[in-house]
């Protein structure tokens, strides 16, 4: 028992020394680790960095900002890296003490130290191209700039007499940007790189600013003060000439919009005056002279209009006369036509509706007359109301055409009924000639019956077409009937006269074998019987029963032979 509590013992120092030859082994790796990073930032090359800062002025700012940053990278690579030296030698001295703890305590904290480091040269060496940067932009820029400058300066000098009420904030503008390229040369005379790339860069806006201004003010001033105004006075004149003669224009609100425009003129004249936002200005100034355009057009519309409704209204009292006598017209000729024809009751109600609407645009011809003369409306909505009436009195055009074609074609439907009945007569004519003529015995009575069927129907329609009042409803259904007979039967008789031909050949040809035996004598027998009686289709089966033994073709040949 005693041995196996040894045992056990030494199983667990063992593990346990395992266990932490395990993490020594790892805290080493991260203090290779460590170590290779700080060495890494030791050897960066952040001298030359700094080193691109003496190309500049050194003085003020700039000379400032040498120092602090070669003071920072003194600082790094005399003091903070060495100590982060000594702080590695101490964590590989807890872990070889199996002090884990305390040595990730230690790597912990070093790691946060060595990536401060980094955020710190990070920043340095963006502060130091920021710089440098900015002195070349600076150097590159000035010139072009100053160039620009001294050029707007003589715009405005050549059109001050044409930028009025601006004149002051150009003179401003001028000042205050000639004030910031001093200080431009100031501050990089005193190495204040970045404050200088400031006042380069306001100081470029200003000089685009009034460039922009100086093209588009006088233009605009002219737009505003005068040609636009001008505009306003020549449209309300406008409108008192055209209401002085006669014209309804308060339903357009004129006067109102003027007034809105004007006042949106007033405070354009006011904005441009700071030069701010010049294109927004040139923008709604052109809004104001597009609502200008607008109302002159409503205008000009209403002239025009006044215009074609006086010209339409002569015509319309014409077309409404020559529309009214045609109506007329045709319910006096519907009215002889009843006394041979039956109308639809819908002909009739239709020719009345029509009437009254015809009626209705008489009402509305006389008021689109009163209100034009009156001048209580305008003459755009009398327009719009005399297109309305132009598009309803073409569709009673229309619609009276259109029953004057119906009358005709009653007559024509009479006409073509009566011919068709004549066609119909003529064809049952040549069935019973062509029957006469084939010679045959006489016909099944199914024919016989459908013959019947056909000259009933024919004198069934001719005897409807002598009624009075003609109903040609009727008789169209019925000419209908007969010629669908009529055809029916042509198809019968022709069927009836071919069965006919082919069962007497077939019963001849059949004879050659008569006496073959007792059950086809008395087969053909009954075929002859079948024919004399005028069943041939029966006749041609039963024959062929008779003989199929001996010539199970013989209704093939034949018929080859016939239509041969």
């Amino acid at each position: 028992m005693t041995m196996y509590v040894i045992y056990a013992a030494i199983a667990v120092i063992a593990v346990l020394f395992v266990i932490g030859m395990i993490f020594r082994k790892n805290i080493y790796k991260e203090v290779d680790k460590l170590d290779d990073w700080k060495n890494t930032i030791l050897n960066r090359d952040i001298p030359s960095e700094i080193g691109k800062v003496k190309n500049l002025h050194m003085s003020g700012e700039t000379e400032e900002k040498f120092e602090l940053w070669r003071s920072e990278w003194d600082e790094i690579v005399g003091g903070i890296l060495p100590n982060i030296e000594e702080q590695l030698f101490d964590i590989e001295e807890a872990a070889t003490k199996y002090r884990f703890k305390k040595a990730k305590e230690l790597i912990a904290l070093t790691t946060d130290r060595l990536n401060g480091i980094e955020t710190q040269l990070q920043v340095m060496v963006e502060e130091i191209n920021q710089l440098v940067t900015s002195a070349e932009q600076n150097s590159t820029e000035i010139g072009s700039v100053k160039d620009q400058f001294h050029i707007v300066m003589q715009q405005v000098l050549k059109k001050r007499g044409s930028l009025g009420v601006t004149v002051e904030t150009f003179d401003e503008k001028l000042a205050h940007t000639k004030q910031l390229l001093e200080d431009f040369d100031q501050a990089t005379e005193e190495g204040s790189y970045l404050k200088a790339r400031e006042y380069l860069r306001e100081a470029k806006e200003e000089v685009d600013l009034v460039r922009l201004s100086v093209e588009k003010v006088p233009a605009l001033l002219v737009q505003l003060k005068t040609t636009i105004p001008q505009e306003v006075r020549q449209l309300i004149l406008g409108i008192e000439d055209m209401e002085k003669s006669g014209y309804y224009l308060e339903p357009f609100a004129l006067m109102s919009k003027i007034e809105s425009i004007t006042n949106e003129n007033e405070q354009l004249l006011a904005d441009i005056s700071s030069l701010e936002e010049i294109e927004a200005i040139e923008e709604k100034a052109a809004e104001v002279t597009a609502q200008l355009d607008q109302l002159y057009e409503v205008l000009e519309t209403e002239v025009e209009a006044k215009q074609e409704v006086a010209n339409a209204v002569p015509t319309m009292k014409e077309q409404v006369e020559q529309v009214d006598e045609q109506l007329t017209l045709l319910m006096e000729e519907t009215t002889q036509v009843q006394l041979s024809y039956r109308l639809a009751e819908e002909e009739i109600s239709f020719q009345e509706k029509v009437k009254k609407q015809l009626n209705e645009l008489m009402h509305q011809l006389q008021l689109i007359v009163d209100v034009s003369e009156n001048n209580s409306q305008t003459y755009t909505s009398i327009l719009d109301m005399v297109e309305e009436w132009m598009e309803k009195i073409k569709q009673i055009q229309l619609d009276i055409d259109k029953g004057k074609q119906a009358l005709n074609d009653l007559r024509q439907d009479e006409l073509d009924a009566k011919e068709k009945l004549i066609e119909l007569r003529q064809k049952l004519l040549e069935s019973k000639r062509i029957l006469q003529k084939s010679n045959i015995p006489g016909l099944p009575k199914e024919a016989v019956d459908h013959l019947d069927e056909s000259e009933t129907k024919v004198i069934t329609a001719a005897r409807q077409l002598e009624q009075v009042p003609l109903e040609m409803g009727r008789v169209n259904v019925l000419v209908e009937e007969a010629l669908s007979c009529v055809e029916e039967n042509e198809q019968l008789i022709k069927d009836t006269i071919e069965s006919a031909q082919l069962a007497e050949r077939v019963i001849q040809f059949a004879n050659r074998y008569r006496n073959k035996s007792e059950r086809t004598r008395s087969g053909l027998i009954e075929a002859e019987e079948l024919f004399r009686q005028y069943e041939y289709t029966e006749a041609i089966e039963c024959a062929y029963q008779a003989v199929k033994e001996f010539d199970p073709s013989i209704v093939e040949k034949v018929s080859e032979q016939y239509t041969a």
